[in-house]
């Protein structure tokens, strides 16, 4: 609690509460204040008075001592009254540009006063907004503002504070000013015909990586290392010819890029990127694209077309984009556009002034507040709209309200049919209401939206975090699993797991979290051979890509990438980070099983079952030896899958004839052989037999 002797807030609709550490009456603007004695908090008298109040008045409260106090408006923003009085349900916020004349939005209801300061051509000049209906500061400038920058001077209960446009298209390097867009500017060559439609998420195949990481080994060009222009470049190869960069993942076969935050972020200096490493996770301005992923972050225009030119250039090669966001928290609360513009109002926060800290960083986002709400369903919007993007990754879903997560993915739907949504459902220790939240106790309630399963991940590789780096999974050593692992495979939609259906499920072994699959089995497998090793990490993706649900795959799982054993490398640099292109030659073979568990996924039916009944129905497994597994697949297309995660070589029956399809190096060679009845399976490994 903030240290005062004597202080005044305006807390509720109409309600006054005084702190002060003498007892005493009051008045209000020189008027006897009727007042009541609440109670008494720490060594101070709170009172409260019921008194009508006009947010755009100023008012002085006095006691008998002779000591003032301006009314601060505090908590009253958090009042569902704020909302009801000030929500503002235009789509005209932000810098609209005009060659004449350019209009400016701003919404900061208890503001008493905003400056708008542009800088045109290296001058400087002030203009006062004026205050409108639902606290929308606005002002129109009849010149050409092309290439201008601002910002806000906004003052709030007595404090003036600089802020940026939350709804501004981009900025300066570092994001020191806003920009005003001329959008007839900006370069879109978008062709929706291009696009194959997406009938179900859980035809989706996943590949996740980092604009930086994707690029900053200088393979695909050091002129654009860590760029979104390293996407474009095409006819890559390695010394060994090998396919590179995009055309890599392109040839692997996924349907979907998922790209972490390429929004502006605070940690990397945009006019130095070497200086510090970052993912992404500390979101500045959720409506400017990151500078340092543009060849020129000086020029507001740049990261526009640029990103553009990517999303396009994918969408061109047969890829859907999904972008990663993080609406859970900001870098700072104290350096907060957010905050400077409405104090209070976006974070979660009890009476008392203290922050929910369910992010671990130090403030959670209010999306319970309908500015908040209509924000960020807005900036989604934006991306689909402007920016083309097929699909958006929550991160730390579980702070967000299910309102606000199911709004997006309905309003997004509307404007591409393919859009999908999916994010990370951890149940965080917010102040948000468990009931309220879009975490994965509740996400039978929301099932148009799909979650990371770390059950999934669990129960086939193992627990991460330092308290579990050694537990091992059932591919990986832990037979005891064995009937979670037929749950896993079946979609997760049994007792003891989360989803109703598995189009609920993302399924995943590895992501940008934690340790590779490589790293992890290092840790947890540290008597096995590399080799041997190398067989756990194959069947371990092929589980992936043959279960029930969405498949997830992280950049170079596929030619087992490593982090030299970092378990969280969010800040540890490019050396850790960096995809090195050099490694699709030593594993040829990896790559080529990946690639084969992709075209099995897409060619059998069985692999890609959604109705719940016909998956708990026809799909079942049978243990052998108290470790092997077979899974027999009764749907259209008939097939059993059969892992061994021993180092031994052990003989089943296969109660049927089959020819053998696949293994953990993918497609077979073909030929008329039957498999009847007894079939020797070698150590880690997986087995594909069709009728």
């Amino acid at each position: 609690m903030e240290l005062i002797n004597f202080k005044a807030y305006l807390d509720e609709k109409n309600t006054i509460t005084i702190m002060s550490d003498k007892e005493s009456s009051f008045t209000i603007n020189g008027d006897f204040l009727h007042s009541y004695y609440a109670y008494k908090h720490n060594q101070y008298f709170v009172y409260k008075a019921n008194l009508p109040i006009d947010i755009n008045n100023e008012y002085e409260i006095q006691d008998d001592f002779g000591r003032t106090s301006k009314l601060f408006i505090r908590y009253f923003a958090k009042d569902d009254a704020f909302d009801e009085m000030y929500y503002y349900d235009g789509d005209d916020l932000g810098a609209t540009y005009h060659k004449e004349y350019t209009t400016f939005k701003l919404w900061a209801p208890i503001a008493s006063k905003v400056i708008l300061c542009i800088e045109l051509n290296g001058e400087e000049f002030e203009v006062e907004m004026k205050k409108g209906d639902k606290g929308v500061f606005e002002v129109t400038i009849y010149k050409d503002l092309a290439n201008a920058l601002y910002t806000y001077k906004v003052t709030n209960n007595g404090v003036t504070q600089t802020a940026l446009d939350p709804y501004a298209y981009s900025s300066n390097a570092n994001s020191r000013k806003s920009a005003v867009i001329d959008l007839s500017r900006v370069i879109d060559t978008f062709d929706e015909s291009k696009i194959k439609p997406l009938k179900r998420i859980t035809d989706a195949i996943i590949y996740e990586t980092s604009v930086r990481d994707f690029s900053m080994d200088n393979s695909l060009g050091e002129d654009v290392a860590g760029t979104f222009k390293a996407f474009l470049r095409h006819g890559l190869k390695s010394p060994k010819g090998n396919p590179i960069g995009i055309d890599h993942v392109k040839a692997l076969g996924v349907t979907h890029v998922q790209l972490m935050p390429i929004f502006d972020f605070v940690t990397v200096n945009e006019e130095n990127i070497k200086e510090k490493y970052n993912w992404g996770y500390d979101p500045f301005c959720y409506n400017v694209l990151e500078g340092s992923y543009s060849t020129n972050p000086h020029d507001p225009y740049c990261r526009i077309n640029e990103a553009l030119e990517m999303i396009n250039s994918l969408h061109d090669d047969g890829l859907k984009v999904v972008i990663d966001t993080v609406f859970n928290h900001t870098y700072s609360f104290i350096d907060s556009n957010f905050n400077k513009i409405v104090p209070n109002y976006y974070y979660l926060m009890d009476r008392s002034g203290n922050l929910s800290n369910g992010s671990f960083c130090g403030n959670d986002i209010d999306t319970t507040r309908k500015m908040v709400h209509k924000y960020f369903v807005d900036m989604c919007l934006r991306y689909v709209k402007f920016y083309h993007i097929d699909g958006i990754r929550f991160d730390l879903m579980g702070i967000l309200t299910k309102d606000l997560v199911i709004d997006i993915y309905n309003s997004c739907k509307k404007v591409n049919p393919s859009f999908i949504a999916y994010g990370e459902g951890w149940n965080m220790p917010s102040f948000l209401p468990e009931y309220k939240r879009a975490s994965l106790n509740n996400a039978n309630q929301i099932p148009s939206i799909a979650f990371f399963n770390d059950y999934f991940r669990d129960i086939v590789s193992g627990k991460t975090f330092n308290n579990f780096s050694s537990a091992k999974g059932y591919i990986n050593g832990n037979a005891n699993l064995y009937y979670d692992f037929i749950k896993a495979m079946r979609g997760s939609i049994e007792n003891g797991c989360y989803f109703k259906n598995c189009t609920s499920s993302i399924n995943y072994v590895e992501c940008h979290d934690n340790f590779t699959l490589f790293d992890k089995l290092k840790v947890t497998n540290p008597d096995n051979t590399e080799e041997e090793r190398n067989r756990i990490q194959l069947c371990c993706i092929a589980t992936i890509l043959f279960a029930q649900g969405t498949p997830f795959l992280h950049s170079g799982t596929e030619f087992n990438r490593s982090k030299k054993g970092n378990e969280n490398s969010y800040n540890a640099g490019d050396k850790i980070n960096m995809i090195r292109w050099e490694s699709v030659d030593l594993y040829e073979k990896n790559i080529k099983a990946v690639k084969d568990f992709i075209k099995i996924r897409k060619e059998l039916d069985c692999f890609n079952v959604v109705n719940r009944k016909k998956i708990l129905n026809s799909i079942d497994g049978q243990l052998y030896h108290d470790c092997i597994l077979t899974i027999t697949y009764a749907t259209d297309d008939i097939a059993l899958l059969v892992f061994n995660p021993t180092n031994k070589k052990l003989i089943i029956n296969l109660h049927g004839n089959y020819k053998l399809y696949a293994n953990q190096f993918g497609y077979v060679k073909q030929d008329d052989k039957i498999y009847k009845d007894e079939v020797s399976i070698r150590p880690y490994s997986v087995m594909l037999f069709k009728k």
